[in-house]
């Protein structure tokens, strides 16, 4: 069976400047293939059974080579899968989508074009630069700036900067971020006027796109002075003396919210997706570094009519305990005379969801309280089942130990390392992790993180973390800001960001 590709095109910028049929034939794919500019949050709500792989291409960075992507493509295609190229902005500007096209025609393979929103014009317009005035200008030339210095390279057409200068309208250079001066020089050396109005246009679309404006002589110096970032994007021309954005777009941070504040998440994929919900609706930006997976035991439930307490550590543990006890086929009635202890109010809500309250959920969620609470309603014949991962605390092991407690400690999952996700995580690989705050939800996380990261990361980083083992497995790594949130929950993590965003 022959599947399909779509060469989907995802708009420039945000995740949400993508078109209705672009979106819906990327949830629909089996397969992505995604290019650094695209926004991760497109990347992040895809299934997890998607396969997600990232290709890179970036400006003199380490990237994937176009006949790979272009075996790849084929690859995934021949094998039956509905394959997604996933591009920033249109597939067909300045894209190599149209190579791609030729290669998929090649082997005679079903494909489709899905238009996306140019950063060509899109930039400009939401930085309130109309393209086209019918009093000032009526055409527009769109060039690449990565073309600029090679005009010595038969296969590049030799930019014309006299002609361009003569012709008018707006001329637009992407990707021009490394040639800025070059590009100005040859204009003026050309004959254009250097009071020309020229705009640089600093991560487009974005809640962190900057504006610099000035003309072709001064616009260098600028630039340099404002410490722009790529990609940038250049606009020269009448229009660009024109502010045409709007007054509902804002592209600056509300301090009311997490907007424009850019946070990396680690941990499983349920883990990051819950949290990443959280931050979304206060208009925050995820970054998903999750890459831990979560590996269920083999080992069969022992009979639970022995026990007279359930501990659950996580909500992980309680998800997998039921699924255990279904695929044993164990009747839920096996719970009815045990109580059940939770470390914590996300727990207990999981739990919830399965119908059963819990009998115990302490002041505090850690497993010193826990422990605590628990002792001082255990009776001395009563014997626990403690539910739990590989990795987690052992304080209430050694305390029902010492106190010569019946127990038996059940380790239902462990987390372990996910290659493919783990190399997936692009902002890494490009040593472009440039975030507010790092997330953190168990020590297990902290290690292997570290372990593959460490040196892609800023000293000043501010590290968020659930609870205090996890804290205390980021002391060795030598980072001084780190936040513990106060309860050991996905909201004690929102509240936690809040709180130091709101210390100033």
């Amino acid at each position: 069976m022959t599947g399909k590709v779509y060469l989907i095109g995802a708009g420039c910028g945000e995740a949400d400047l993508i078109t209705l049929r672009g979106l819906k034939k990327l949830e629909d794919s089996d397969v992505v293939l995604y290019d650094s500019l695209v926004d991760e949050e497109l990347i992040n709500n895809l299934s997890e059974d998607v396969e997600k792989i990232y290709v890179g291409k970036r400006y003199h960075q380490k990237s994937m080579p176009q006949e790979q992507i272009n075996e790849l493509i084929i690859k995934y295609a021949k094998a039956g899968k509905k394959v997604a190229r996933l591009k920033g902005g249109d597939p067909y500007v300045f894209g190599r989508g149209s190579e791609e096209a030729q290669a998929i025609e090649k082997e005679n393979l079903p494909y489709e074009v899905v238009p996306g929103i140019s950063s060509a014009i899109a930039v400009p317009e939401l930085a309130g630069i109309p393209l086209t005035h019918r009093q000032m200008s009526r055409n527009f030339t769109v060039l690449t700036g990565s073309s600029v210095g090679i005009d010595n390279k038969e296969d590049i057409t030799p930019i014309d900067y006299k002609a361009l200068s003569k012709l008018g309208g707006s001329i637009v250079f992407l990707m021009g971020y490394h040639h800025v001066s070059e590009i100005m020089d040859n204009f003026l050396a050309a004959g254009m006027e250097e009071n020309t109005p020229c705009a640089i246009i600093s991560k487009g679309c974005t809640k962190e796109q900057k504006i610099v404006k000035g003309n072709i002589k001064s616009i260098s110096y600028e630039v340099e002075k404002q410490d722009l970032k790529a990609p940038i994007l250049i606009v020269i021309g009448e229009c660009v003396n024109l502010d045409l954005k709007g007054k509902s777009q804002e592209f600056s941070i509300n301090k009311d919210d997490f907007g424009n504040l850019k946070i990396a998440v680690t941990g499983t994929y349920n883990f990051v997706q819950k949290l990443a919900s959280k931050i979304k609706s206060k208009n925050g930006k995820v970054i998903d570094c999750g890459f831990l997976d979560v590996v269920v035991s083999d080992k069969n439930l022992p009979d639970l009519k022995n026990f007279d307490w359930l501990v659950f550590t996580s909500q992980n543990g309680i998800e997998q305990f039921f699924i255990k006890l279904k695929n044993e086929h164990k009747d839920i009635r096996l719970l009815s005379n045990l109580k059940i202890a939770v470390i914590g109010s996300g727990t207990a809500e999981k739990l919830l969801e399965y119908g059963i309250y819990a009998d115990l959920i302490p002041n505090k969620f850690d497993s010193e309280t826990l422990t605590e609470e628990l002792l001082s309603k255990l009776q001395k014949n009563e014997k626990i089942f403690i539910c739990r991962a590989k990795e987690g605390s052992d304080f209430l092991i050694n305390e029902l130990q010492k106190h010569n407690y019946e127990y038996e400690d059940f380790h239902i999952y462990e987390l372990k390392e996910n290659l493919e996700k783990k190399n997936n995580i692009s902002t890494l690989k490009t040593n472009s992790f440039d975030v507010d705050y790092l997330v953190f939800g168990s020590s297990k996380g902290v290690t292997t993180f570290f372990d593959n990261f460490e040196n892609s990361l800023n000293k000043d980083i501010k590290i968020v973390c659930i609870g205090e083992k996890c804290t205390q497995a980021i002391k060795k790594y030598n980072f001084d800001k780190v936040l513990t949130a106060d309860r050991y929950d996905i909201n004690g993590i929102i509240e936690c960001i809040e709180k130091d965003l709101n210390k100033d």
